[in-house]
């Protein structure tokens, strides 16, 4: 498993201009690829890196070959249909070629445009709680007049002993929606009345500021963007600590990865991306493997018609917010019923890797196994 843990750094001239020239040359290679309508890595090294190599000279071939792959994949990202413009101070990406960390000794090695430079940093607590974890790549980063190292460290993956998983007892549904930010089949619910009135607040000032277009507007909107993207992320840390601390072993999502390209409308779609729920999935994934537990993704389809007590489904068992199967009755709420679906179509897949795995396996082949 893999954490990532930002690193402040103390100003130095020398990876300011490394960022600089960095970035210079991640452009080239955008603009070559984006002229000759390609994105293969081979022919970019081919078309640009003795270019590089003469214009900027002091760059360290390691970052010259990482400039041309973060170019590539941007370019294959847009699928060339879009020419991109790359920051001044754009982050730069490192690896074992160019980066060597020492977390026990706060000893930090990266190649620059003035050769290997080593550099000390301050400690904090979660430096301190993954001091034992292998440094593995990192990001060098320069955002208002402050140096940044982003490092990824990472570790073996816990063992689950899934023998001692009962089916029936911890296995926990949650449905995720747009009026109920999450409901759980154990009955819990998490209203978004609180989180609409913070996001409409965000909302309602950047309109007020994209109108003004003025050059403080521009500031305090990238300001409150900050803000927006701050309080999206600790709620979304919060309620995945919240789930991944409860008795539950088994936590099963519905996948809201094609959730969008529906007919879903575009202010239903507008509604449903002002709050990330691929965020809350993340997070909450990384806290259940810390914890010795599993994330299972299920298919969301007819979890919101289908009847969680007799299996009968029609789309007119759900209005709005209820839900009344037209077979038998039975009445509850209707993200309460679609949780309760998604706790179901979680427990096959779940005995399925019960049979298949040893009783005591590790989170990555439970992963594979699950997606």
């Amino acid at each position: 498993m893999q954490r990532t843990i930002k690193i402040k750094l103390v100003e130095d001239n020398d990876l300011i201009e490394t960022i600089r020239i960095f970035s210079k040359a991640r452009q080239y290679v955008n603009d070559i690829g984006f002229k000759k309508k390609i994105f293969n890595k081979n022919k970019l090294n081919k078309l640009t890196y003795k270019k590089i190599k003469k214009l900027y000279p002091n760059l360290p071939t390691g970052l010259i070959q990482t400039a041309r792959d973060v170019a590539s994949e941007s370019i294959k990202r847009e699928k060339c249909k879009r020419h991109i413009k790359v920051k001044e101070f754009s982050s730069v990406r490192l690896d074992k070629r160019n980066l060597r960390v020492n977390l026990e000794h706060k000893l930090i090695s990266i190649s620059s445009v003035n050769g290997r430079k080593k550099i000390t940093f301050q400690t904090h607590r979660l430096i301190e709680k993954y001091k034992d974890w292998k440094p593995i790549a990192g990001m060098l980063c320069y955002k208002q007049k402050q140096l940044y190292l982003n490092l990824v460290v990472e570790k073996d993956s816990p063992q689950i002993n899934l023998g001692g998983i009962q089916v029936e007892e911890d296995i926990l549904g949650i449905d995720r929606g747009v009026n109920n930010i999450l409901v759980c089949s154990n009955n819990l619910f998490y209203n978004s009345k609180h989180l609409k009135k913070i996001k409409g607040k965000y909302q309602y000032l950047k309109a007020v500021l994209q109108k003004k277009d003025t050059k403080s507007a521009k500031h305090h909107l990238k300001l409150l963007s900050g803000k927006e993207t701050r309080f999206v992320s600790d709620t979304n840390h919060r309620l995945s600590k919240w789930i991944a601390n409860s008795d539950f072993k088994v936590f099963v999502l519905e996948n809201l990865k094609d959730m969008k390209h529906k007919n879903n409308g575009r202010r239903f779609n507008k509604r449903l991306g002002s709050w990330s729920f691929k965020q809350f999935e993340t997070y909450l994934k990384y806290k259940a493997e810390e914890r010795q537990k599993l994330v299972i993704s299920v298919n969301p389809k007819y979890t919101s018609q289908t009847c969680s007590h007799c299996g009968y489904k029609d789309k007119l068992n759900r209005k709005r917010s209820n839900f009344k199967c037209l077979q038998c009755r039975y009445e509850l709420h209707a993200d309460l019923n679609a949780s309760r679906n998604i706790a179901e179509l979680g427990k096959p897949i779940f005995s399925r890797l019960l049979v298949n795995q040893p009783i005591v396996v590790p989170m990555a082949t439970t992963s594979q196994l699950i997606h």
